[in-house]
């Protein structure tokens, strides 16, 4: 989710800004927002599903996240049809409490030319297979219908209420950083995740990080309405800026469920990975830019034609970043060196040089590599391995450091077409106590 806060500028050409308390949902589609403004105690889909606003979640950069309660079932038994594309809806809510995901206008419009992949990739991930082992570490959609608001229509994804995501659970501790056997849990199961959307929807994610694998509880309905009792849900001051509301402006305060029933040591744990909206078909190749920085893939980064493999790639920063609770590259950025020249640094220093025929078909490979293969704006390199990566943090015991390094550099290898699945990486020996 996005930083608490976000500032937007008043007037076009001012210099004067506004901070928003936290989404801008006063801004209109055209300056790239336009959500849907919810206050607590609102009702979406009044007439069908009357799902109650009891709390919000949090929110990103295309959608918030509401705590919702149904007061009414869903029973539509016929599809709805809005601009050609199918809504979908069970024939009730198993919960009393439910998440709803509330995309933007802009996001909205997106999923449904066809810009924006992740209502399509969501309903297929939903309906493919629910027998094999990685789906239940997949979010699903329980619902979703249309609310029209102010600025036009709004996507609503209904799914199952999860906890925290890594990066908070990671903050949460002392040392910001998780246990071996922690970090293999999650690591497995995001694995069995990876594996049923590569092998069975044919999906690349194309988004993992910390932030988009959630503690998936088995939650209570009655633990969550003590929690809400304790602690009620709330909202900031209201704000009055008359050259961006005529109103004042109301803004519900993000505020995450605890993380009912996880034990101290986390062997209990399970995961759910969230997020399609970087979905991308694994039955094509692509040569567009993808991923977080610090977790891109080098073919993405130089243009060489990419599927299922860099979220492999991603995995390997992911068990570095959670063994030792900082990113596998330190990145920096100078006047002459961008971030990707240091990405690419930091891959040849402390993994290899890039095979030849990554530099030979990338479409960006002259952005950033002279006739030789030679990086253009880099000069000096310090080689450095994975186990030394490992070791000067003097967090892993030393028997620990030849394993994990050994998996990761399974994960963050050069070439796409030698990197392992995600299904020969499940039965990786470092694994097998998982």
């Amino acid at each position: 989710m996005k930083p608490v806060m976000e500032s937007v500028r008043l007037k076009e050409g001012d210099g004067e800004e506004f901070t928003c308390d936290e989404e801008p949902h006063m801004l209109p589609p055209e300056t790239g927002y336009g959500y849907l403004a919810l206050t607590l105690g609102h009702h979406l889909d009044q007439d069908k599903r009357d799902l109650e606003i009891v709390r919000k979640l949090g929110w990103g950069g295309y959608s918030n996240v509401w705590l919702a309660t149904p007061h009414k079932y869903a029973t539509t038994s016929s599809p709805l049809v809005f601009f050609d594309l199918i809504t979908h809806s069970r024939k009730d809510y198993r919960s009393k409490y439910v998440a709803v995901k509330v995309m933007t206008v802009n996001a909205t419009a997106g999923a449904v030319y066809g810009h924006m992949n992740e209502v399509k990739s969501l309903r297929l991930v939903t309906s493919k297979n629910p027998d094999h082992p990685g789906y239940k570490h997949c979010v699903t959609v329980e619902d979703l219908f249309i609310e029209k608001g102010k600025y036009g229509p709004h996507y609503c994804l209904v799914t199952q209420v999860h906890g925290r995501h890594m990066d908070a659970l990671q903050s949460d501790l002392q040392d910001h950083h998780f246990s071996v056997s922690a970090t293999k849990r999650i690591i497995k199961q995001t694995l069995l995740a990876l594996d049923y959307l590569h092998t069975e929807c044919k999906l690349i994610h194309g988004d993992l990080k910390p932030a988009n694998i959630l503690y998936s509880p088995s939650y209570q309905d009655d633990a969550i309405a003590r929690h809400i009792e304790d602690s009620p849900s709330s909202s900031y001051e209201p704000r009055l800026e008359p050259d961006l509301s005529p109103d004042p402006i109301i803004t519900v305060r993000s505020q995450p469920l605890p993380n009912f029933g996880l034990q101290e040591d986390m062997s209990n744990i399970n995961i759910c990975l969230v997020d399609y909206g970087e979905t991308a078909s694994a039955e094509q190749e692509h040569t567009h830019p993808s991923q977080p920085t610090l977790l891109r893939a080098p073919e993405v980064v130089v243009g060489y034609p990419w599927s299922t493999a860099v979220d492999i790639w991603s995995i390997g920063g992911l068990v570095f970043e959670f063994l030792i609770g900082n990113p596998f590259f330190a990145l920096y950025e100078t006047d002459s060196v961008s971030l990707e020249d240091s990405l690419l640094r930091r891959m040849i220093e402390h993994i290899g040089p890039f095979p030849p025929h990554l530099l030979e078909k990338g479409t960006r490979r002259d952005e950033y590599f002279d006739a030789e293969g030679t990086l253009i704006r880099v000069k000096e390199f310090r080689p450095q391995s994975i186990e030394d990566c490992l070791k000067i943090y003097n967090i892993l015991d030393s028997a620990d450091i030849a394993p994990a390094a050994a998996f990761i550099r399974r994960c963050l290898t050069m070439d796409p077409e030698k990197r392992p699945t995600a299904k020969e990486l499940l039965e990786d020996e470092w694994l097998k106590d998982a």
